[in-house]
Order: C-alpha cells, then structure tokens, then sequence
C-alpha cells in the first residue's frame, strides 16, 4: 500500500534552519525558571546525569520517533498519524492523539501568554528605574498588584498574541526562516551579555557550586522524578510541535544528528540561564525561589540594588519575551498547519482563528487571578487548573499514547532504509528504547506526577 502525502507548505532550505525552528520551540522559560533551580536544590552534578540519561533514553527517541513519521508523511501532526495509520493497517482513530496533542499545544500557548504579558510589561518597569533601590516587600507587592488587578497586563496580553498570530502566517519555507535568522543570533549575543553582567556583579561562584557540585546528599527519589520531569518538558513532547516542523525537515538529512545536537543546545541554554539567574540572585542574599517569584520577585530585586541594572533588568525580559514568542509560535503550527492543509484556509485567516482562541483562554485565565473571582475553585485559580491539566495530564498522557503508537504498530520500513551495519545496530538500539523504556517512564511521569502536583 502506498503512503499518500498531502501537499505541505514548504520545505527549510536546510537543517540549519530546522535546528534553528526547534530551538526556539525548546529553548523557553523552563530553561531559567524551573530547570536551573531544581538542579541546584537536588544535588547539582548527580541530578544534572540523572537529567541527562532521561533526556538520552526517554526524550530523544520519542524525539526521533516524531521527527520520522512526520518526514515520511510531508503533513501536519494529525494527518500524518492519520496516513501513517492507515499505510500500517491499524485502528484509524490514531490520529486522535495528534488531535489532543495540538489542543493540548494551544492550552499550553495560552498560559504563556499570560506569562508574556507580564514579562512585556516588566520590560517597561525596569526601563523606566521603578525598581532601582527598592525593597523587596515593595517589588513583591508590584507584582500581587499586577496579578489581581489585570487590567494592567491585558493590553499586552493582545499585543503578545496579535505578535504572535503575524509570525504565524509568515510562510514556513521563507519569510520564518528569515525572522529565526535574525532572532537566534541576537538572542545568543544578549545571554552573553547577561552571563558577562551575572560574571563581573553577581555572585558567580556560589552558582557555579550550586549547580555542578556533586552532592549524593541531595538527591533523592524525588528528585529522580524532577529530573524525568524535566527532561521530559525539554524537547516539547506532547504538543505535535516538534513533529509540525519536521514536517518541513530537508531530505537526505540525518535527523538524529539534527535533534541530538537540538537537546545539546538546550541542555547548554538551562546551565546558562541557571548561572546567570542564580548568581545575581545569589549576590544579594535572598531565597530564590523557582517560577513566577523568580522571576517577578527576587531578579527585579537583585537588579535593582545592582550597577546597570535596569539595562540588565530589561535584557533579560526582551531576552525571555523573545524566547517565549518562538516557543507559541512553535505551538501554533500544529494548528494552523492542520487548517491550512485540511481546509485550505489562507496562512493568515488559520494564525487568525487560532490566535483568537489561544487568547480568549488566556484572558479567562488572566481573569481568574482577580481576587474573589467566579473562575476559582478549591483555593485554584483557573490557570492554575489549566497548568496541572496541561502539564501533568494532557501532555505525558499525549507522548505515551504516541510511543505505543510508533514503537508497536508503525511498520519498520516507515522509518527508513538501514544498509549499514552500523546504521541497523543504532535502529535496532533506538527501537528497543523506543518500545521499552519510554512508555513505562512516560506511564510513570503521568501517574506520579499529577498525584504529586495534587497534594501541593
């Protein structure tokens, strides 16, 4: 039976550009708010290995495995289950999964929204020397304010999707691959620059301990658990992002190569964000904190009471917007390619229609934060509700499904020729992963993980 390929929308011009496309869907605000700070708290060296295998035996090929389906189907993540599916013979309803997987991809864009909203709008305080000098009471409640009297981010709430909806209906193959060719070079210059300012005031060395000294002491069984977490969040598995893209990965390319040095990127850009945050929140005493405290509480703070900190202050966030731009631009793909191929919609009528659905769901959770708000249940704001499902249901609940999809009933020869000795023994090995260790540690991210998040 032959394997019909829907017509895609572009091909990158090379792997370069695929690599650049998947970075910025990777490399977000994981890598500096939750990362970093799980592996100082757990051990430093010890979780960071722990972290790594997770990341080479589980993550990479659940990685791999999407990358590949999507190169043999030229076509979005719900068609090319779909194809896939019916070329292999099994049950038809597969693509059920690629569905979710893009729903579960827009929820997940929403909540960054938000997050972005409040980044754009610290870029303005820290530029305008709001917090220069001030205390840390008074920056805490700068940003309880902002959090229960919304109206403030709201405005660039809408700015941050409508943004997002303009780089979504550039077309792949040409105008995106132009904006990532300008945008990851300025991105790599100004965490340079941030990791020089983190050198010359921050407290270097206590970051540098904190994440690359070996303390057996620390880790724990939960922490095993934080470091698959983590790896698991690394390479966006569950949201058919990745597998949007590689829809548009060049022929005659190796796409282990490519999603290898992908995780490399990554894993750098994690130990970097963690040595510059953790170092100038380090130099000024304080408790750090992980997440939106970070963030919004202890870094205005230590930039505040720092020489240059307000130029600093506002890298940062212009450094982190950018980041998380890509990424919800990465999340909208699934989506838009889907309406694009499936109905024929213009690019731009597609990034339209789903960036007014993503920012509908973000002005809900925005509106939940009030105080005393309706969309508030059992001491849970409604973004707190969409975070746990997203996060700890939905999206290991999608890559599981996928792994038994692609490891137990999509043919061998779907992936490719092997005619190298060598070439047989890495499929053979990637399989067995595949098949063997990703689902049971996936199954046991889902089952452990929400009942954790639960009794916090």
């Amino acid at each position: 039976m032959a394997l019909k390929k829907n017509k895609v929308q572009g091909i990158w011009s090379s792997r370069w550009t695929f690599l650049a496309a998947a970075t910025g869907l990777v490399v977000s605000l994981g890598n500096f708010w939750k990362a970093p700070q799980q592996l100082a708290a757990n051990g430093g060296a010890v979780y960071l290995v722990a972290y790594l295998v997770f990341l080479l035996l589980v993550v990479l090929p659940v990685a791999i495995a999407e990358v590949r389906i999507a190169v043999r189907a030229r076509a979005n993540p719900i068609h090319a289950v779909d194809q896939i599916a019916h070329f292999s013979g099994a049950f038809r309803h597969w693509s059920l999964v690629t569905q979710l997987a893009a729903l579960t991809a827009l929820l997940l864009a929403a909540n960054l929204g938000v997050v972005a909203s409040w980044l754009l709008t610290y870029i303005m305080k820290m530029s305008s020397g709001v917090m220069e000098a001030a205390s840390l009471d008074t920056i805490a409640g700068e940003f309880q304010r902002l959090l229960t009297s919304p109206e403030e981010a709201r405005g660039a709430h809408g700015f941050f999707v409508a943004l997002a909806v303009l780089l979504s209906s550039i077309s792949v193959n040409r105008g995106m691959a132009m904006v990532l060719r300008i945008l990851l070079p300025v991105l790599l210059l100004v965490m340079l620059s941030l990791l020089y300012f983190s050198y010359e005031l921050g407290d270097y060395g206590a970051a540098w301990r904190a994440l690359f000294d070996f303390r057996p002491g620390d880790f724990s069984w939960q922490a095993l658990l934080s470091a698959l977490q983590q790896a698991f969040y690394a390479l966006g598995l569950g949201t058919a992002a990745l597998m949007a893209y590689g829809a548009y990965f060049p022929s005659g390319r190796s796409i282990t190569r490519q999603l290898l040095a992908l995780a490399v990127i990554d894993t750098l850009a994690m130990l970097l964000g963690g040595l510059i945050l953790i170092a100038l929140v380090s130099d000024q005493h304080i408790v750090a904190g992980q997440g939106p405290a970070l963030l919004f509480i202890s870094l205005p703070y230590s930039f505040g009471n720092l020489a240059f900190g307000d130029i600093a202050g506002t890298g940062l966030y212009v450094l982190l917007s950018i980041l998380v731009l890509t990424t919800v631009v990465a999340l909208f793909e699934p989506v838009v390619a889907y309406l694009v191929e499936r109905w024929a919609l213009p690019r731009w009528v597609a990034a339209v229609a789903v960036g007014l659905s993503v920012f509908a769901v973000g002005e809900v959770s925005l509106a939940s934060l009030q105080v005393a708000s309706p969309l508030q249940w059992f001491s849970r704001t409604a973004m707190e509700w969409l975070d746990i499902a997203v996060a700890n249901i939905l999206l290991p609940m999608c890559a599981l499904c996928f792994v038994l999809f692609a490891a137990w009933r999509v043919p061998k020869n779907v992936y490719g020729g092997r005619d190298h000795w060598l070439e047989q023994g890495f499929f053979w090995l990637w399989l067995r992963m595949l098949r063997y260790i990703a689902p049971p540690a996936l199954l046991c991210l889902l089952s452990i993980g929400l009942y954790q998040r639960l009794q916090l």
